[in-house]
């Protein structure tokens, strides 16, 4: 809201001047009303980037922390697969591999987005098919639990223990 306040009032005191033809906005006050846009976004962020996260809050684990999460997770999901997936030297990309009950393997990469120190919330993103995992980090037992899935059905859950 307050990013589009700067927007609106503009617009608004435009209109209300006349400089608004029935034909469409003048070029300067469009240049104005996104200077003004653009001022907003930029006081969200400092000198490090944004300090936004999927989860809302601000105590992001750094990327060393990150990389502390372990080097090999052994993952229970859904609907019969069972996975292990291997962090790539260095990075927060894991090359992951998971066989299901009935045989089939499937690979894919996975890629450790972030993990929310206040609540211990791990976001991980799956490059084949787009999708989101989230799940609950325990640093005792270094584990993630009560994960869920964008694409998983309603009621589904994964979990992992992390080497």
């Amino acid at each position: 809201m307050k990013r589009l306040f700067p927007t609106l009032l503009l617009t608004f005191m435009a209109l209300s001047a006349g400089a608004v033809s029935a034909q469409g906005t003048h070029p300067l006050i469009l240049q104005d009303a996104m200077r003004a846009r653009s001022d907003s976004a930029a006081q969200a962020q400092d000198e490090k980037g944004s300090v936004r996260s999927h989860f809302g809050a601000t105590q992001l684990a750094s990327q060393s922390e990150l990389m502390g999460l372990g080097n090999v997770w052994s993952v229970n999901e859904c609907c019969g697969w069972t996975g292990t997936w291997t962090r790539r030297a260095g990075s927060n990309l894991f090359n992951a591999q998971w066989r299901h009950t009935n045989g089939t393997v499937v690979s894919d990469t996975i890629t450790l987005a972030e993990w929310n120190k206040a609540n211990n919330q791990v976001l991980l993103k799956r490059q084949g098919n787009s999708g989101t995992y989230r799940a609950t980090y325990n640093p005792q037992s270094r584990t993630l639990s009560g994960g869920t899935t964008s694409w998983y059905p309603a009621g589904a859950t994964w979990s992992a223990a992390l080497r």
